[in-house]
Parts: structure tokens; sequence; C-alpha cells
């Protein structure tokens, strides 16, 4: 589950966003806001769908777009390519 692409569905709407962390209640998602790119926690029990996207380019088009619009430190550590 850890590094992958999923839609997040939520009340505005459908986010797509990539899984940095994974716990027992809690996943850590990065994905564009209206204030920039930053880390959220969103709950399992959620609704969600993993797609199939190479994460390399998710990862990639992350840092592209927080460097126009702004990105936390947490965010722009966790996009680190290995």
């Amino acid at each position: 589950m850890k590094d992958s692409v999923i839609t997040i569905h939520e009340d505005e709407g459908y986010k797509t966003g990539l899984v940095v962390g994974v716990g027992h209640k809690f996943m850590r998602v990065i994905y564009p806001d209206s204030a920039g790119i930053k880390i959220r926690k969103i709950k399992l029990d959620s609704k969600y769908s993993v797609i199939d996207y190479p994460t390399n380019r998710a990862k990639r088009n992350l840092r592209k777009c927080g460097k126009n619009f702004g990105i936390t430190k947490s965010a722009k550590k966790a996009l680190v390519i290995h």
C-alpha cells in the first residue's frame, strides 16, 4: 500500500494522491490542496481506490507542482526518489 497512487472520494469530489505511510488508523497521503502540496492524514475507512500509475512519475509531477504552488518541508522530504 505504501508508495501507491490512490483516488480519494471526499465531499468536494475525487482527489488523487500518493500514499507515503500507513498506520493502523490513518494513512498519510500527499496531494495538491488550495494551499499547495501537503501531507494529510486520511482515515483508512474512508472511500479510496488504488490506481495503476507509476509512483516515480507521480513523485516527479508533485515536485513540479510544488515549485509553482508551494510545498511543505515534510512533503518535499517524502517525495525524494530512492
